[in-house]
């Protein structure tokens, strides 16, 4: 195919916090060569601190790679080589990991299926790894006390292919330090039937914006609420956005940025206060920035010029792509108590017209689907190398705002 992407997948501490980032690459078959070219592109094509940021990152090997002369490309502080479970295990890989883990490189296995035939094989390794990442179903029979056995031999465990909250709770309480899985990505149960009082302030605020509301009625209206308008401000004046000088009223932010951008920051700031609830939020913060970022460079990739009319109903399908998650709430229910449009509706639900199709392959692109992304760019006449910095740029963005939420 000639084209190589990358993706990567999050690993959250108990309290959802980023403590890492799972490298994907797009080769079907992860082997030295495969390898050799996702840390060519990490280094070269995209940078390291645009991929992972201050995290670490995962990277996934076989055992041919461990003799071979690549482990100088990447910072030995910055990364993780995670081990295949289907490696093979002799003295000369026992000699070669050992002299590596001396040197100051960090190892890890990778989707390891906990089975006392598998705790055998591998455990003349367990002295030179840090990191054991748990294959959760195929490992469900793993309980506390193993759990605590591997602990004690200095490994950190991290529960991998976790695909429901429930799931999660269970390793939190058999003793995981770290996750990872489709449960980020997932809603907890629907609990509430609509937002709280503090977002449905937000939410009218939003709403009016959408109208032809003059800007002193506007301001009036953002005034009587005090309390958003002084977290707005807050938030807009914070390191996220990076503001030459700072703003100070709302009648300020409407004179300089108009009607679209303080949509954008009063959208993003119900995120925010969402996350802020509820630490398990934070990865889904993140893939509300990366979803927007790409979202909108996909556009300026195809239309070249777009208006800001479009550039804002991008930025709002990313962003509306995810709203019902941070919320509890049914989607289709937090899209009507915020007015959208049809053509924004269609465009979540039915993956429908042109913003459909935009959502559709950031999805991929997150799925890293490269069949799909194929597709996506012949339609368009698109080279795969106009990608790679709109990945990058997103993944840089996410970045700083992983730095600003601390």
């Amino acid at each position: 195919m000639g084209s190589s992407y990358i993706g990567r997948q999050p690993i959250v501490n108990e309290k959802g916090s980023v403590f890492a980032y799972d490298l994907l690459s797009s080769a079907q078959t992860i082997n030295e060569q495969a390898t050799a070219t996702l840390i060519n592109n990490v280094q070269s094509s995209f940078g390291i601190d645009k991929i992972i940021g201050k995290r670490l990152g995962f990277v996934r090997i076989d055992h041919q790679f461990i003799f071979h002369e690549l482990f100088d490309l990447l910072p030995k502080e910055r990364i993780v080589y995670a081990l295949l479970e289907e490696s093979v295990i002799d003295q000369s890989l026992y000699e070669s990991l050992k002299k590596l883990a001396m040197d100051g490189y960090c190892f890890a296995l990778n989707d390891f299926s906990f089975s006392s035939e598998n705790i055998e094989k591998f455990s003349p390794l367990f002295p030179y790894l840090k990191y054991i990442k748990i294959d959760i179903p195929r490992s469900r029979g793993i309980k506390r006390e193993d759990v605590e056995h591997l602990k004690k031999q200095g490994l950190t465990l991290i529960g991998a292919k976790i695909e429901s909250h429930d799931i999660h709770a269970e390793c939190v309480a058999k003793g995981f330090s770290y996750f990872q899985g489709y449960f980020i990505s997932k809603p907890k149960v629907l609990e509430n039937p609509s937002f709280s009082l503090d977002q449905e302030a937000v939410v009218q605020l939003w709403n009016m914006l959408q109208t032809d509301m003059d800007i002193d009625h506007l301001v009036r209206a953002f005034e009587l609420n005090h309390m958003v308008t002084l977290k707005l401000i807050r938030f807009i004046n914070s390191a996220v956005f990076a503001l030459r000088n700072p703003v100070s009223s709302i009648r300020h932010v409407l004179t300089l940025m108009g009607r679209e951008p303080l949509a954008r920051w009063i959208m993003l700031l119900m995120f925010s206060e969402a996350q802020e609830s509820d630490q398990n939020n934070i990865p889904l913060m993140l893939m509300v920035v990366n979803r927007t970022e790409l979202m909108k460079q996909l556009l300026i990739l195809i239309q070249s010029n777009p208006t800001e009319s479009q550039k804002a109903t991008a930025y709002f399908v990313g962003m509306l792509s995810l709203i019902h998650l941070l919320f509890n709430i049914p989607h289709r229910e937090a899209l009507r108590r915020l007015n959208v449009t049809p053509e924004i509706e269609r465009a979540l639900f039915e993956g429908d017209g042109f913003y459909g199709e935009l959502l559709t392959m950031v999805r991929s692109i997150e799925m890293l689907d490269t069949e799909s992304i194929e597709k996506f760019l012949l339609k368009h006449s698109l080279k795969h190398e106009a990608l790679e910095p709109i990945i990058a740029t997103a993944m840089e963005k996410v970045n700083q705002f992983d730095e600003a939420m601390g």
